[in-house]
C-alpha cells in the first residue's frame, strides 16, 4: 500500500472514530445535559413561583385575620335577634331621659338580608331643639348600630321652657342573622315532592 492510501485510510478511520464518538458518546451526553439544564431552569422558575406564592400566602393569611377581626367587630355591633326589643326599649329610655315626649313608636316589618336583618321603627318625638339634638347624639354614641332616616322637624307651639318641635323620623337597627348550614341528605333520601 502506498503512503497516500495509508494516509487516506488513517484519516478515514480517524473520521469514523470521531463521528462514532460524536454520535454515540458526546451527542447523547450533550442532549442529557441540555435536558438537565432545561429541567433545572423549570424547577428554578417553579421554586421562584412557589416562593412568591408563599410570601403572598402569608400576606393573605394576615388579610384573612384582619377581615375576621373586622367581622367580629361588626357582629359585636349587631345584636342578636333576642336583643332587639331591649335595644328598642333603650332608645325609648334615651328619648325620655333627655326630656322628649314620645308621641308614637311603631315597628316596621323586618327586612332580611344575607347576613343581617333590618328592624325599622317610626318615631314621633316632641321637645325642644336642644332635647332633639341630645337624643340623636345619644343614639349615635350607642354601641349598637342605629341609623335615622327620613327625618323631618316642624314647630308645634311652645311651653314655659321655649318653643317645641315635632320630629318625625324612621330609625333602623340591625341584627346578625346566623346562617343555618344545610344538612346533607342521607343516601337514598329523596326531596319531598320529587
Amino acid at each position: 500500500m502506498d503512503s497516500r492510501r495509508q494516509t487516506l485510510l488513517a484519516v478515514f478511520l480517524g473520521l469514523v472514530v470521531v463521528l462514532g464518538y460524536w454520535r454515540f458518546v458526546y451527542q447523547p451526553q450533550y442532549e442529557r445535559i441540555q435536558q438537565k439544564e432545561q429541567r433545572l431552569m423549570e424547577l428554578t422558575l417553579e421554586r421562584e413561583r412557589k416562593a412568591k406564592l408563599l410570601a403572598e400566602l402569608n400576606k393573605y393569611k394576615q388579610e384573612l385575620e384582619d377581615i375576621k377581626l373586622r367581622l367580629a367587630e361588626v357582629i359585636s355591633k349587631l345584636p342578636d335577634e333576642k336583643e332587639v326589643p331591649m335595644l328598642l326599649r333603650t332608645i325609648s329610655y334615651v328619648a325620655k331621659g333627655v326630656g322628649l315626649e314620645i308621641e308614637s313608636f311603631k315597628l316596621q316589618p323586618e327586612q332580611r338580608k344575607e347576613f343581617y336583618a333590618e328592624v325599622g321603627f317610626e318615631l314621633t318625638l316632641v321637645g325642644s331643639y336642644h332635647q332633639l339634638g341630645m337624643f340623636f347624639y345619644q343614639i349615635g354614641k350607642m354601641p349598637r348600630i342605629v341609623t335615622i332616616r327620613d327625618f323631618s322637624i316642624s314647630p308645634v307651639g311652645s311651653d314655659k321652657k321655649g318653643s317645641l318641635l315635632k320630629a318625625n323620623c324612621v330609625g333602623v337597627t340591625y341584627y346578625f342573622v346566623q346562617q343555618v348550614p344545610e344538612t346533607p341528605k342521607a343516601k337514598g333520601e329523596k326531596d319531598v315532592g320529587t
